[in-house]
């Protein structure tokens, strides 16, 4: 299965020893060359390659990263990181992020009977769940080199929940979820008309614990009381300082785009309440299309997702709910992304740009969680 492919288990050390080797290892470099870290250093294969267009009458040309006025330069609003910023040039984002939850799957099928008992000999299970998420962002070209960006989210979580004496209730939380500190480093981009253009970047981000783990909400197993410990799903946060590597390629010919990313999530302690998210890793794979040029994109995106079992326990959560088990928590999900982006007309030197993308799974393997249902963002972004 895809999930035993892709599990990895990073120890603490590890994490941090990478991290900082990988910091390192792009400063060192950064002091050798301009425009991109791999620039001058892949010269054979760039001789190669301008050997080949030049047979064509073409010239190769390294090291641009960006096509202006192109609705599909960026990729499909659902992804983070998928494209750097040229030396000055600064964008603000905002993304407006939806999923929706409804029945529990435990491996690939749908349990239809869990009502009133949940699955690990709970009273208490979940019916349905949505996750909505703000999430402002910025970009910063600091040279030809580096982006830096941070993306700030604010989560807005409820949950149905029903027991088996048959009460259904609501829980909510809400508030800052953890702020993320990224940065893009430029690696390797080549473009001829034959071949069309390949860029290359490395993504390496730190998130802080600034959401909360500890959320609490009025039930009735607490009498109406609003101090209940809710579970792991309604957290707005790990509690720990966790680490995004990862590697993003772009790829553009005529008005066709495509491009493939992988993002990795470690998470470096466990927190103060005792666990540790799991370990979790992001790909993506899309194709894009120009279909009113300098204006309207379409795009198709497959996004997989793994999530590992939470470590430890946060021992103030009651065992009564379905969701309240750490080794429960684990899963896959691949999902079908159909996107649209709008370029707006260049105002007083400001790039306008709007999109949307929404989708379904179409696989998923949980441990008896709530399955997911759908998937819509909607962004706007500006750059100058």
């Amino acid at each position: 299965m895809l999930y035993l492919f892709f599990y990895f288990r990073i120890s603490q050390k590890v994490a941090l020893v990478l991290a900082f080797s990988a910091i390192l290892f792009l400063t060192g470099i950064l002091n050798k060359v301009h425009a991109a870290l791999l620039e001058g250093v892949m010269s054979g294969w760039e001789e190669s390659i301008a050997s080949h267009v030049a047979q064509k009458g073409e010239k190769l040309v390294i090291g641009n990263f960006y096509t202006a006025e192109k609705p599909n330069a960026h990729g499909p609003i659902g992804q983070m990181g998928d494209h750097t910023h040229d030396k000055g040039e600064f964008m603000w984002s905002y993304r407006y992020m939806n999923m929706f939850m409804q029945g529990t799957r435990n491996g690939t099928t749908t349990v239809s009977d869990v009502v009133g008992r949940g699955l690990v000999g709970s009273s208490i299970s979940p019916l349905s769940m949505e996750m909505e998420m703000h999430m402002f962002g910025a970009m910063y070209g600091v040279d030809d080199t580096l982006t830096v960006m941070v993306m700030v989210p604010y989560i807005r979580n409820s949950m149905r929940m029903t027991h088996s004496n048959g009460t259904a209730f609501t829980t909510r939380s809400e508030g800052l979820g953890d702020i993320k500190f990224g940065s893009l480093w430029r690696l390797w981009a080549a473009e001829a008309p034959s071949i069309g253009a390949h860029r290359f970047h490395f993504n390496l981000s730190f998130s802080l614990p600034t959401g909360d783990t500890s959320p609490t909400d009025r039930t009735p197993l607490m009498g109406g009381n609003d101090n209940m410990r809710l579970p792991y799903p309604m957290h707005l946060g790990s509690g720990s300082l966790d680490f995004y590597p990862g590697l993003t390629y772009g790829g553009e010919k005529g008005r066709a785009s495509w491009g493939f990313q992988a993002i990795g999530a470690i998470r470096s302690t466990e927190n103060n309440n005792g666990f540790k998210k799991g370990n979790a890793l992001d790909l993506n794979v899309h194709g894009a299309y120009e279909v009113v040029p300098k204006w309207l994109s379409g795009s198709l995106r497959f996004n997989y997702k793994y999530w590992g079992n939470y470590s430890g326990a946060d021992k103030n959560i009651t065992k009564n709910v379905q969701t309240a088990f750490p080794d429960k928590l684990g899963g896959e999900r691949l999902d079908l992304l159909v996107g649209v982006n709008l370029l707006l007309p260049e105002f007083k030197g400001i790039e306008t740009r709007l999109a949307i993308e929404g989708g379904v799974p179409i696989y998923q393997w949980l441990r008896g969680q709530l399955e997911t249902d759908s998937v819509v963002t909607f962004g706007w972004q500006g750059v100058y």
